[in-house]
């Protein structure tokens, strides 16, 4: 009689040694990203990492696939890829959203409308969370990760309306070619969109962005003087008149104070 052959020590060892390559692999990176500026050589990961040649050539072109890290053919140095940044900008927006939550919270109900959180990504505004409100009749404009140029929507413009001039100034310039798309806007438009903004203390649209809706954008502004996330309140025509608009952004602003937000920052 035949006695089958045991597997337990394969089905115990094969975890280890997957887990034990993703412990080397990401030693890798960490040796690679401290020498991002320069870039790395194989041979001084290697020696670092206490392993061969060709395993960590191996691990290198693994990473290399996933678009963890880069090689420079001429240099014959490993950078950081661009795929870590995207992992990086998802971390960092859950982070925002996980400190903005409550206050957004607070605004939907307090108010009764829409409201909009969104954040700067390069020349874009990027919409990370939304609350609707108990008003029956709802202006639901945006999607959570939506991009628009920034400058298109009260919240984008709030996020460089209030930048300094010469950011602003690169900000509209570079999306310039962009607003036309968006109800013939040129970039002029939004200069002084953005100038009227600053004036006011918050963005408004009068339906020039969504038809029927009337919106206003909040920036939130940390004790170094940097816009960290935009806000918009978001209602129909008839429910956001002057005066409902004013009490509106000194409600955020008092929230925003006492949520501890406007002396928060964060770092990528």
């Amino acid at each position: 009689m035949h006695s089958r052959p045991d597997h337990s020590i394969i089905e115990i060892q094969t975890p280890l040694r997957g887990a034990q390559s993703i412990s080397r692999a990401i030693a890798l990176l960490r040796h690679v990203a401290r020498h991002n500026d320069r870039g790395a050589r194989l041979s001084e990961i290697s020696q670092h990492a206490g392993l061969t040649l060709s395993t960590t050539h191996r691990l290198l072109a693994v990473l290399s696939a996933e678009g963890l890290i880069t090689h420079d053919t001429v240099s014959k140095r490993y950078h950081l890829g661009i795929e870590l940044y995207h992992l990086g900008s998802t971390a960092y927006q859950y982070s925002i959203r996980e400190h903005f939550r409550g206050a957004l919270e607070r605004i939907a109900q307090e108010t009764g409308d829409t409201v909009f959180l969104l954040i700067r990504s390069g020349n874009d505004a990027l919409c990370i969370d939304r609350v609707e409100g108990s008003y029956p009749v709802r202006a639901v404009l945006v999607d959570i990760g939506s991009r628009r140029p920034l400058g298109i929507g009260v919240g984008s413009l709030s996020l460089i309306a209030f930048l300094p001039p010469d950011e602003c100034e690169t900000v509209i310039s570079g999306n310039a070619v962009r607003y036309g798309r968006y109800k013939n806007l040129s970039a002029q438009d939004i200069r002084g969109l953005a100038k009227e903004a600053k004036q006011r203390g918050y963005a408004i649209s009068h339906g020039l962005f969504h038809e029927g809706v009337i919106s206003i954008g909040i920036p939130v502004i940390n004790d170094q003087s940097e816009v960290l996330a935009g806000i918009a309140v978001t209602a129909i025509t008839r429910r956001m008149d002057s005066q409902r608009r004013d009490v509106i952004f000194k409600l955020v602003c008092e929230i925003l104070r006492e949520e501890g937000l406007t002396s928060i920052s964060f770092k990528r």
